[in-house]
């Protein structure tokens, strides 16, 4: 359970996820049934938006929603803290006894990307569960942020925590309002949200989280962590070598993020590559569906079959007349 090195009652955080967890999902039911489907509906009757684009129209919205509300909760909790941002400031104090506001903070998010999970695999949800062609590289970065979540709070290392996920959260809005306006086929709002999105990716998922949080995990965690348990010898009744390798894993988890954020990335750039030669962003690369790929391979011999049919009977020559 969490708290391993602060004094906390298990049952009470194991209530407090499953709270969470069970509020994520009427905040879910609440949104989409009030808000989300009779805008959506809306959007329909006006011929905004078509019937294929529906369902992933609902879960932009509902991604907006969500990512909104948890960003807004994470400034609440820390803004005002000096660490907060602060790369020299995360390992300091160390363990950190979280806040009630944040350790409410750290099961929602959780209970989010469990839900992610959920919709990405049609367990609970059909209407927002887009295939995609990222969908195996998205499940690791699920995994991967699930179990770097688990970690830090299970080891109070609940400061660096927020800071990963509210650093996320900034693309995560760009992202999904840039294909909100895909979907509306607003070519020029949707052009400037994925311009904007773009330059951020770059600035804070290469940039910012190496130079912040990759170099404050490094570093100072090694500085104010590592060395001093090393030189004890052992840390709450376990040996320095232990804490030294699990560093080393988690270090790796938080480096396994920022190889799917370069993988992204290229992606990024070749999305960019198309908008300049085609004038605008038709559509997000790594958002295409699976669905509409398999439709274009299946109308393409369609359309050569017919294609030849119709070559066969302009060259076909009039039967002479007896």
């Amino acid at each position: 359970m969490p708290c391993y090195l602060t004094e906390c009652n298990p049952t009470t955080e194991a209530m407090r996820f499953g709270v969470a967890l069970i509020n994520l999902y009427v905040y879910h039911c609440i949104v989409d049934r009030l808000f989300i489907e009779p805008t959506v509906q809306y959007m329909l009757r006006k011929g905004w938006l078509t019937q294929e684009k529906k369902d992933k129209m609902r879960e932009s919205l509902y991604k907006n929603a969500a990512v909104g509300a948890f960003h807004i909760l994470g400034l609440y909790v820390g803004w005002n803290e000096t660490w907060f941002l602060n790369k020299e400031e995360y390992f300091k104090d160390f363990p950190h006894v979280a806040s009630e506001g944040l350790r409410w903070y750290y099961m929602i998010y959780l209970s989010y990307w469990l839900q992610s999970i959920d919709f990405m695999l049609n367990i609970t949800n059909k209407h927002y569960t887009i295939k995609r062609k990222d969908n195996a590289e998205m499940l690791v970065h699920h995994f991967a942020t699930i179990s770097l979540m688990l970690f830090s709070y299970y080891v109070d290392l609940t400061k660096i925590g927020l800071c990963v996920l509210m650093i996320h959260d900034v693309n995560d809005l760009l992202l999904e309002t840039a294909k909100v306006f895909v979907y509306l086929q607003w070519e020029t709002v949707a052009n400037v949200f994925f311009g904007l999105f773009a330059f951020v990716w770059f600035f804070v998922r290469w940039f910012f989280y190496s130079y912040n949080i990759l170099h404050s995990a490094y570093a100072f965690a090694y500085r104010d962590l590592i060395v001093r348990i090393i030189e004890a010898g052992s840390f709450a009744g376990i040996e320095a070598s232990v804490w030294y390798w699990t560093w080393i894993i988690w270090l790796g988890f938080l480096c396994l993020l920022l190889v799917l954020h370069v993988y992204w990335g290229i992606l990024i750039v070749q999305m960019v590559i198309k908008a300049l030669g085609d004038g605008n962003v038709e559509k997000d690369i790594r958002s295409d569906s699976e669905g509409e790929k398999d439709v274009e391979e299946v109308e393409k011999p369609k359309k050569l079959l017919e294609a030849s049919d119709t070559s066969n009977l302009k060259h076909r020559r009039a039967p002479k007349a007896e």
